[in-house]
C-alpha cells in the first residue's frame, strides 16, 4: 500500500513539473528530472529498489538552477533521503550542539533507548525528516532526561533517556522551511 502512494506521489511530482511544460527534452534527462537518493545520483530504475518504508523525506526542486552543471537541459530535481541516511545527519548534528548528547550516545552505542521529544511532542514513528529538518536557523536547545522525567512528564515507558529539543519552529518541512 506504502508502495503504491509513494509511486503515485512520485508520478504526480512528475506530472506536475512536467505536464505543461514546452521544453524541448534533453538526450540526457529523457524528461525525467534527476534524481538523487542520500545525496547520490539516481537513475529512475534504480528508485524501484528503494522500500518507502525507507523514505524520511522527499523534496522536488521545480528550478534545476542548481543542478545545471549535471544535465542542462534539466528541468527539476528530487531529492530523497532514506532514513538511515537522515538518522546519520541529525545525530551528527545533535552531537556538535551538545557534548552531553555526544557522550550519551556514545556509551550507549546507539540512539535505540532514547525517546525524541520535539517542542513538547513525543516522536514515536517516522521522526527522521522532522529531526532532519532541524538546522542553526531553527534551534534553539537540545536536553537529557532519565527515565523517571521522561515517565512523570510525557508517559514514556519503553525507553531511557528522554532526548529533548526546542526549535524555533513548530511545524517544519522536511527541507527545514516553515509550513505555511
Amino acid at each position: 500500500m506504502k508502495h503504491l502512494i509513494f509511486t503515485t506521489l512520485l508520478a504526480l511530482a512528475y506530472l506536475l513539473n512536467y505536464g505543461q511544460t514546452t521544453v524541448k527534452e534533453s538526450k540526457a534527462s529523457n524528461g525525467v528530472p534527476i534524481m538523487f537518493v542520500d545525496s547520490v545520483r539516481i537513475g529512475q530504475a534504480d528508485l524501484q529498489k528503494y522500500n518507502p518504508d525507507d523514505i524520511a523525506t522527499v523534496t522536488v526542486y521545480k528550478d534545476s538552477t542548481k543542478f545545471k552543471y549535471l544535465d542542462s537541459e534539466a528541468d527539476g530535481a528530487i531529492y530523497i533521503e532514506t532514513k538511515q541516511f537522515s538518522r546519520k545527519r541529525f545525530l551528527n548534528y545533535f552531537k556538535s550542539k551538545s557534548q552531553e548528547f555526544q557522550q550519551l550516545l556514545a556509551s550507549e552505542h546507539s540512539d535505540n533507548s532514547f525517546q525524541y521529544i520535539l517542542n513538547g511532542e513525543v516522536l514515536n514513528k517516522d521522526y527522521e525528516g522532522k529531526l532532519t529538518s532541524i538546522d542553526d536557523k531553527n534551534f534553539k536547545s537540545i536536553g537529557i532526561i532519565r527515565k523517571d522525567e521522561l515517565v512523570k512528564k510525557y508517559g514514556s515507558t519503553d525507553k531511557t533517556f528522554g532526548i529533548v529539543i526546542v526549535s524555533d519552529d513548530t511545524e517544519v518541512s522536511p527541507n527545514g522551511k516553515k509550513k505555511p
